[in-house]
């Protein structure tokens, strides 16, 4: 069965299925995967084209559901590749928490679909605001004591 044969149904039970394995995600409750389902919007990019870029203002975080994309960050030699989004990852989640321009971009290697939530819609639901801001407070303090033990082994 390919993506074109599944019902409309089907395929929200597997995007719901998908959320719920997203690390952004972790403890909200089934009916409140369903909410977040129902709040986001899908977003389609083509193969070169940009979800976003760098220093764009920023009002939303994206799930990646597939195809290949990656981040990448301006440096005086073009552009360096940060990272290659997998499904299931989430990108741009910082917006939401400081709604500062975008620190990087995020382009489509191939044709790709993301699910987006903007910042307002979240806000709607506190509950499930309370769950995802604590979850990227985690990740973030992981990235930074990361960061820290790599800072902290360089040789001097």
């Amino acid at each position: 069965m390919t993506m074109n044969d599944r019902s409309p149904k089907m395929l929200d039970d597997a995007l719901i299925n998908t959320l719920g394995k997203v690390p952004l995600f972790a403890g909200l409750s089934r009916l409140q995967l369903i909410w977040l389902l129902s709040a986001t919007s899908r977003v389609t990019v083509g193969a070169n084209q940009l979800y976003f870029d760098e220093g764009e203002s920023a009002d939303s975080l994206y799930v990646f559901i597939g195809g290949e994309a990656v981040v990448e960050k301006r440096s005086n030699d073009g552009w360096q590749l940060l990272s290659t989004l997998k499904p299931g990852q989430t990108f741009g989640e910082m917006a939401i928490v400081d709604q500062l321009p975008r620190s990087a971009r995020v382009r489509a290697v191939t044709n790709c679909l993301a699910l987006n939530l903007k910042a307002s819609r979240l806000e709607s639901s506190p509950e499930v605001a309370a769950v995802i801001y604590r979850n990227i407070a985690a990740m973030q303090t992981m990235r930074l004591r990361a960061a820290n033990e790599a800072l902290s082994s360089r040789p001097r």
